[in-house]
């Protein structure tokens, strides 16, 4: 006679869509390897700033959410301009000169489009980072 023990790891998603202007990226964001699936840009994150009347923020004041992904679905444009640093981000040292990366080319959509913009830290290479994204929609995964 034998016995299986099966564990199930039940895992909770929360997803919030829109609710993008309620977001603060560039003073303390870190931004993972963007990853694109079909027409889908997820952007691993962490430090993400939540303002007073985002959906996660009850406290009145503004909080710093640990992590979360940021995801961009029927992408059609995602453009950033990297800046390494020169050491570590807080030394003032500086940066590198800047470099663009665009990616793409993404499938064209017939729905309305809508502009986001992010300044953040790029973890990898550790830079900083402006992006400018254009998407159908946008959500947070937590």
């Amino acid at each position: 006679m034998s016995i299986s023990i099966v564990l199930v790891l039940w895992v909770m998603v929360t997803i919030i869509c829109g609710y993008f202007d309620e977001l603060e990226f560039w003073d303390s964001c870190y931004f993972g390897k963007p990853l694109i699936k079909n027409t889908q840009l997820i952007i691993p994150s962490r430090n993400i700033g939540l303002y007073e009347g985002h959906p996660l923020n009850n406290t009145g004041q503004f909080m710093i959410l640990q992590s979360g992904k940021l995801i961009f679905s029927g992408i059609q444009r995602s453009q950033r301009i990297i800046g390494e640093y020169l050491g570590e981000p807080k030394s003032g040292r500086g940066f590198k000169p800047s470099y663009t990366i665009a990616d793409g080319p993404f499938p064209k959509i017939d729905e309305p489009i809508t502009k986001f913009f992010l300044e953040g830290i790029l973890e990898e290479p550790l830079s900083y980072v402006t992006w400018e994204i254009e998407s159908v929609s946008f959500h947070l995964e937590i």
